[in-house]
């Protein structure tokens, strides 16, 4: 007789609970779609290991007690996939006839053959959320047997008894073979409902992400969630920045107009994952959301300079972003102010290298310097010219004239990267390449 009592415990999985005996509806109460999928889960991990021909054990603390994991559910006791003598004589290690926990077990089996062959023997007799797992399943005998099967039972019951059905089928519509599920139970049903939406997203733990982007998906595809809740998911989320991202991005399909681009950029203000703000803008740029006077204000004004950076070189690909320059040289991100830099020779613009030869960042001074020469001009000219008055002379000048040589000078050369010139010593002289040399013998 199934064991009825055995109710939900902190030690005990839904599989767990299952493998001792308990009836399917006791093992996975409450029944929601995401019991039913952790008792899928559950079943499958814990009977890989005889499938994989592993042999795994680990322990579990209970209160002050260590115990070996096979005290508290032994996987090697579930139904298996057994040969015989003959091809006829193989099948599953069940009783005869086989109990209701041993069909769910072997329903929820890591061997595709024992899938087919408890569909096989008990598929009308399968509880609906199980037999709508088999339906996405990876296995195409198993997936096909499990199909017909659910259509016949699905056929006899009414709208109302299909409905507890909706938010498990929108949680496994996404998986790979999951839509022909999901678009039988909605053809059953009509369309998607909030109650479903709900619990998909009161899905508790890092086990409920996926079912709650489900339910991001579902209720923005239903428009049960607009752009303001999709963005208050977006930055409440805590649990996994997949769903921060999942809600972003189907905020950001809802619409383009201009209090869409308001909301997103609120968002980006108020995110405090630079993660997420980067993988957000990036979506963002790839729908053509932002305008290019929001990416001159992101690339100017944002305080993650992550999105400063990617902000300007968005910018630079837009057309007319030479109109843009002036406040991207202003900017106080060198690398921003760099990027602009480097457009303005392109921008016919050359003349207004010259001031960013002095610039705080040597790097920004050496593109100018670059630009400058591709330009016609001669930085070293124009570094020597900054410095000859030493009331007007700036540090950074100096730097620049250090950093670019005169292109007639030769340049000595070493043997090897790294070396050092050896100091002056009496009676010894240093040659070109910076080695200290003995003077000839008399």
């Amino acid at each position: 007789m199934a064991n009825d009592f055995l109710l939900p415990t902190r030690y005990l999985s839904a599989g767990e609970r299952l493998l001792h005996g308990a009836s399917v509806s006791s093992a996975v109460a409450p029944g929601r779609a995401e019991d039913w999928v952790r008792l899928d889960t559950d079943v499958f991990h814990g009977t890989l290991s005889r499938v994989a021909g592993w042999k795994v054990s680990s322990r579990l603390r209970i209160g002050g007690h260590w115990f070996d994991d096979r005290e508290i559910a032994d996987w090697d006791a579930a139904p298996y996939w057994r040969e015989g003598e003959v091809p006829t004589a193989a099948g599953p290690s069940w009783g005869c006839p086989p109990t209701a926990s041993e069909l769910a077990l072997c329903v929820c089996h890591a061997d595709a053959r024992v899938r087919a062959a408890a569909l096989d023997t008990g598929g009308a007799a399968t509880p609906l959320p199980l037999l709508l797992l088999r339906c996405a399943d990876g296995d195409e005998r198993v997936r096909e047997h499990a199909r017909r099967a659910f259509t016949e039972a699905l056929a006899g019951v009414d709208a109302g008894s299909a409905g507890p059905l909706a938010a498990l089928a929108l949680r496994i519509g996404f998986r790979r073979h999951g839509g022909w599920a999901r678009d039988a139970v909605l053809a059953r049903i009509g369309d998607i409902r909030e109650p479903a939406v709900q619990e998909l997203l009161a899905s508790e733990g890092w086990q409920g992400v996926e079912a709650r982007q489900a339910g991001i998906r579902a209720g923005a595809k239903a428009d049960l969630l607009d752009a303001d809740a999709l963005y208050r998911i977006a930055l409440t989320a805590t649990r996994d920045n997949s769903e921060r991202l999942e809600a972003v991005r189907a905020a950001l399909a809802t619409s383009h107009h201009r209090p869409a681009r308001k909301q997103f950029l609120e968002f980006l203000d108020s995110c405090e994952s630079s993660e997420v703000r980067i993988c957000a803008l990036r979506h963002a740029l790839s729908t053509h959301l932002l305008s290019l006077g929001d990416l001159t204000d992101l690339a100017v004004g944002h305080r993650d300079r992550r999105v400063r950076r990617l902000a300007a070189r968005a910018l630079l690909d837009l057309p007319g972003a030479d109109t843009a320059l002036d406040r991207l040289l202003a900017a106080p991100d060198r690398t921003v102010r760099g990027s602009a830099v480097g457009r303005l020779r392109a921008a016919a613009r050359p003349a207004d290298l010259a001031p960013y030869l002095t610039d705080p960042s040597p790097w920004v001074r050496g593109l100018a310097a670059r630009q400058l020469g591709a330009a016609g001009g001669d930085p070293h000219a124009r570094y020597r010219a900054l410095c000859v008055d030493p009331e007007t002379v700036t540090p950074a000048a100096v730097s620049g004239l250090a950093e670019h040589r005169d292109p007639g000078t030769p340049r000595c050369s070493t043997r090897s990267r790294g070396t050092r010139t050896a100091p002056y010593a009496p009676g010894r002289s240093a040659d070109c390449d910076g080695w200290a040399s003995s003077p000839p013998r008399p």
